[in-house]
Protein backbone atom coordinates (compact mmCIF):
# COMPACT_ATOMS: atom_id res chain seq x y z
CA UNK A 1 0.00 0.00 0.00
CA UNK A 2 0.96 3.48 -1.06
CA UNK A 3 1.24 5.42 2.55
CA UNK A 4 1.40 8.76 0.35
CA UNK A 5 -2.22 8.37 -1.40
CA UNK A 6 -4.04 7.61 1.90
CA UNK A 7 -4.83 10.92 4.11
CA UNK A 8 -2.82 11.80 6.82
CA UNK A 9 -6.24 11.38 8.82
CA UNK A 10 -6.14 7.93 7.79
CA UNK A 11 -3.00 6.48 7.98
CA UNK A 12 -3.01 5.06 11.33
CA UNK A 13 -5.62 2.67 9.83
CA UNK A 14 -3.42 1.20 7.47
CA UNK A 15 -2.55 -2.04 9.27
CA UNK A 16 -6.03 -2.92 9.19
CA UNK A 17 -7.09 -1.97 5.96
CA UNK A 18 -4.24 -3.97 5.19
CA UNK A 19 -5.83 -7.46 6.92
CA UNK A 20 -9.48 -6.90 6.22
CA UNK A 21 -9.94 -4.17 3.23
CA UNK A 22 -10.54 -7.94 0.92
CA UNK A 23 -11.27 -6.17 -2.54
CA UNK A 24 -13.26 -9.00 -3.27
CA UNK A 25 -16.92 -9.98 -2.11
CA UNK A 26 -16.81 -13.17 -1.51
CA UNK A 27 -13.19 -13.97 0.34
CA UNK A 28 -14.01 -11.15 2.60
CA UNK A 29 -17.38 -12.18 3.47
CA UNK A 30 -16.30 -15.65 4.35
CA UNK A 31 -12.82 -14.35 6.49
CA UNK A 32 -15.33 -12.31 8.39
CA UNK A 33 -17.95 -15.07 8.47
CA UNK A 34 -15.42 -17.52 9.90
CA UNK A 35 -13.54 -15.20 12.35
CA UNK A 36 -14.07 -14.87 16.00
CA UNK A 37 -16.66 -12.83 17.58
CA UNK A 38 -13.34 -10.97 19.57
CA UNK A 39 -11.63 -10.84 16.21
CA UNK A 40 -14.54 -8.92 14.91
CA UNK A 41 -15.09 -6.72 17.98
CA UNK A 42 -11.57 -5.02 17.63
CA UNK A 43 -12.21 -4.89 14.16
CA UNK A 44 -15.19 -2.70 14.77
CA UNK A 45 -13.44 -1.24 17.64
CA UNK A 46 -10.73 0.41 15.40
CA UNK A 47 -12.47 2.75 13.71
CA UNK A 48 -14.23 5.26 15.54
CA UNK A 49 -16.77 8.59 14.80
CA UNK A 50 -13.87 10.64 13.55
CA UNK A 51 -12.34 7.94 11.46
CA UNK A 52 -16.00 7.22 9.99
CA UNK A 53 -16.40 10.87 8.64
CA UNK A 54 -12.88 11.13 7.48
CA UNK A 55 -13.63 7.98 5.56
CA UNK A 56 -16.80 8.91 3.91
CA UNK A 57 -15.16 12.69 3.21
CA UNK A 58 -12.77 10.66 1.68
CA UNK A 59 -14.72 8.07 -0.36
CA UNK A 60 -17.25 10.07 -1.69
CA UNK A 61 -15.13 12.93 -2.73
CA UNK A 62 -15.71 12.84 -6.61
CA UNK A 63 -11.82 13.06 -7.93
CA UNK A 64 -11.24 10.36 -5.41
CA UNK A 65 -13.56 8.29 -6.68
CA UNK A 66 -12.54 8.64 -10.87
CA UNK A 67 -9.11 8.09 -9.53
CA UNK A 68 -10.05 4.48 -7.82
CA UNK A 69 -6.64 3.91 -6.69
CA UNK A 70 -5.29 0.43 -5.11
CA UNK A 71 -5.47 2.25 -1.59
CA UNK A 72 -8.97 3.72 -1.92
CA UNK A 73 -10.67 0.30 -3.15
CA UNK A 74 -9.10 -1.26 -0.06
CA UNK A 75 -10.28 1.71 2.39
CA UNK A 76 -13.33 1.08 0.43
CA UNK A 77 -13.71 -2.85 1.46
CA UNK A 78 -12.78 -2.55 4.75
CA UNK A 79 -15.38 -0.02 5.26
CA UNK A 80 -17.59 -2.56 3.86
CA UNK A 81 -16.24 -5.37 5.86
CA UNK A 82 -16.47 -3.41 9.54
CA UNK A 83 -20.36 -2.89 8.51
CA UNK A 84 -20.78 -6.92 7.67
CA UNK A 85 -18.84 -7.30 11.00
CA UNK A 86 -21.25 -5.25 12.56
CA UNK A 87 -24.05 -7.16 10.66
CA UNK A 88 -22.30 -10.62 11.59
CA UNK A 89 -21.67 -9.44 15.50
CA UNK A 90 -25.54 -8.91 15.66
CA UNK A 91 -26.75 -12.00 14.18
CA UNK A 92 -24.93 -13.83 16.52
CA UNK A 93 -26.52 -12.91 19.65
Amino acid sequence: MNKNLVPEKLKHLIPVVEKWGINDDGFRDEYINGSSTLELSNLINSVNEEDMVNLNKWLSDELEVQKSTDEYINYTCFVMAVEYAQAVLKSRK
